[in-house]
């Protein structure tokens, strides 16, 4: 497995968080080095016109869309060389492209050369399917450290988000994919039913540098509509957490379609619910050669595994299996464009929680911000018992801060942090009824 160069992200394991948050604040996976345009000051755009030109800018940028971009008659693709950029949808933000064309379909590219990007709450909506060798909503064609989270991908004319070329180190988390539009029937590529969602690799020599594309799937919902490629891969090291298949009304569905390519293929699938699709599994070996080893740890309506596979050695939460048919499709907190986000660039969850780690956010407790000047708020309700402790931890796993004291019936505790290096940290809050942890940046 792949080193992943946030090297605090392994302390993780130090703690029991055995639960999420809907929302999460930094990626975790093969693309947990992704940093996006960091604290760059968000700004606001409307136009097709601003996103381009904001995009392609060398300096790093927090973009935030507020409402429908839909592409006109003479607006194609963007397609650009894109670093150290957050593009974040306020909600309801939308980009579409109803061009069914090749050369006119597609929204967003990330050519070659692309590095560090973060894509959150954005709904992708494309024309539908239909197999004229056209374009896709999202295409990595090239992007190294990418983390795509929290979107909604519709009804891609070639696919909804494919991964290819050089690209490498990419974390899709709390995504859905769905084609809610009929295929069209008759295109040139000679598929009359093109609904398959995502593609990884495009032959079976295509490869980043490296050799495999290492990407994670996690929380993620390819739900009504898909008919093929969740995903299709060759040369991948791949890692399936959590997440949830349900292609209602599409008969002879298939979800993982995996060939070796010329430098084999791993795919390690993790307590994820293969609740209604037709095949679970289709070898391509025949076509690409190479190896095939796939393994299902926990999964409902898994397969027999196609010899070993390493468990990642990153650290990762991990939600019950049980539980995942319950919360990754939930349409108001699950899967999709689903955050609260401020007009400042500010994100939250819906309020919803997962697991036993959360048990602090149903009592009430707020902790803020997340990026830290001096001062960390913790607000303490009244519901909360016995003594609060707090311990904030460097990524060497030393402690770096403690307190300790009595709740009374309302705490609200102002912590300086002043004397903390610049840096990431993690800090754990424990009272006698909840347990939290969370990462926090010191500026």
């Amino acid at each position: 497995m792949k080193k992943i160069l946030l090297a605090g992200i392994i302390l993780m394991s130090a703690f029991n968080v055995v639960g999420q948050n809907y929302y999460i604040s930094q990626p975790e996976g093969f693309g947990a080095a992704t940093t996006g345009g960091g604290s760059a000051t968000p700004v606001t755009i409307t136009t097709y016109t601003d996103l381009k030109a904001k995009i392609k800018l060398s300096t790093p940028q927090v973009i935030l869309i507020s409402g429908t971009i839909t592409f006109s008659a003479s607006e194609l693709q963007i397609s650009e060389v894109v670093t150290n950029k957050t593009i974040i949808g306020l909600p309801g933000a939308r980009l579409i492209n109803l061009k069914q064309t090749a050369s006119g379909s597609g929204i967003l590219n990330l050519k070659s050369g692309s590095s560090n990007v973060i894509i959150r709450n954005l709904i992708f909506e494309g024309p539908g399917a239909y197999d004229v060798d056209g374009r896709d909503n999202l295409t990595s064609e090239g992007c190294i450290n990418l983390w795509v989270d929290h979107c909604e991908f519709q009804d891609g004319t070639d696919g909804n988000f494919d991964i290819k070329n050089t690209s490498d180190n990419l974390t899709v988390s709390w995504c859905k994919f769905t084609y809610l539009k009929p295929a069209v029937a008759g295109g040139p590529g000679g598929s009359n039913d093109h609904r398959f969602s995502n593609l990884i690799g495009s032959s079976s020599t295509d490869a980043p540098a490296d050799g495999h594309y290492s990407v994670t799937f996690q929380n993620c919902y390819w739900a009504a509509g898909c008919k093929d490629r969740m995903p299709r891969s060759r040369n991948g090291q791949l890692h399936i957490l959590n997440c949830y298949y349900n292609t209602a009304g599409v008969s002879n569905s298939n979800a993982l379609g995996l060939g070796g390519g010329t430098n084999n293929l791993t795919c390690y699938v993790e307590n994820t619910n293969f609740a209604y699709v037709g095949t679970v599994y289709k070898n391509y070996n025949s076509s690409d050669g190479g190896t095939v080893s796939l393994q299902f740890d926990g999964c409902i309506n898994g397969v027999s595994n196609v010899g070993t596979v390493a468990k990642p050695s990153y650290s990762y939460t991990v939600l019950p299996v049980n539980d995942v048919a319950t919360y990754i499709p939930d349409a108001t907190c699950g899967a999709g464009a689903t955050l609260q986000v401020t007009a400042a660039g500010a994100m939250s969850s819906c309020g919803g929680s997962l697991g036993i780690a959360d048990k602090a956010i149903k009592l009430g407790i707020k902790y803020y911000p997340t990026v830290i000047d001096d001062v960390l708020h913790v607000d303490l309700s009244n519901k909360s018992i016995g003594t609060a402790s707090i311990k904030i931890y460097s990524l060497s796993g030393q402690n770096v801060f403690k307190y300790s004291n009595k709740l009374s019936s309302n705490n609200k505790l102002e912590l300086n942090l002043s004397s903390l290096a610049t840096g990431f940290y993690l800090c754990n809050l424990q009272t006698d009824n909840a347990s939290i942890t969370w990462k926090i940046i010191k500026k």
